[in-house]
């Protein structure tokens, strides 16, 4: 049984493992109804009650499909370029630039390394200093942080680029509309737009 926010996105708390601390008041006997699990806390976006084998556990949602697919068809674009490229990997420092802790590191849906840079294999955290673009997929529940916040955020941290996709909710198309930031004295502008679908004519 789960409850929570599917296809919002995510960040976590620490590399290594993700803690979160919330007060949570139980029925003396336990989440033993669908009420009671109903009435449980709202937690952040991305993130989601389960119930298994009796156990109550506050887990990060899986992305969507679109979300999967989006990310990895902009990345495999990449590639071609001659560029690596992760998903799903820490941006150092950017907790520190966005005012709070080091350990609140934003994950961003995609890098993309500097030309002939090659992480370490086991590596998930990585310096802006080495990545040439991130990428975010936006859905409705991050996408004003997308838009802002993180904006801000790499911008602080001299990253070169980012690219936002955002998606068509009416359409079931695998495909999404990206806008290409690119930094300019210290602050993104918007340098281009282009559908995910027109990256592999345009290479």
């Amino acid at each position: 049984m789960t409850r929570g926010y599917p296809g919002a996105d995510r960040e976590c708390s620490v590399e290594s493992e993700v803690v979160m601390t919330v007060q949570i008041n139980l029925p003396a006997s336990g989440v033993r109804s669908q009420a009671d699990f109903d009435n449980l806390p709202e937690v952040s976006p991305g993130w989601a009650w389960e119930l298994r084998s009796g156990r109550l556990e506050l887990t990060l949602m899986p992305v969507t499909f679109w979300h999967f697919r989006i990310v990895m068809l902009v990345l495999e674009h990449w590639l071609r370029l001659g560029h690596e490229v992760a998903g799903e990997q820490y941006v150092a420092d950017s907790g520190f630039a966005r005012g709070e802790t080091g350990r609140n590191n934003f994950v961003a849906d995609g890098v993309v390394f500097e030309s002939g840079y090659r992480p370490a294999k086991n590596s998930t955290t990585h310096d802006a200093t080495n990545i040439h673009t991130v990428i975010e997929a936006v859905s409705a529940g991050s996408e004003d942080r997308d838009a802002v916040d993180k904006v801000r955020v790499y911008a602080a941290l001299g990253i070169p680029n980012y690219w936002i996709i955002r998606g068509d909710a009416d359409s079931d198309d695998i495909d999404g509309f990206i806008t290409m930031y690119q930094l300019v004295d210290g602050e993104y502008q918007v340098v281009g737009n282009r559908l995910v679908s027109q990256l592999s004519v345009t290479d």
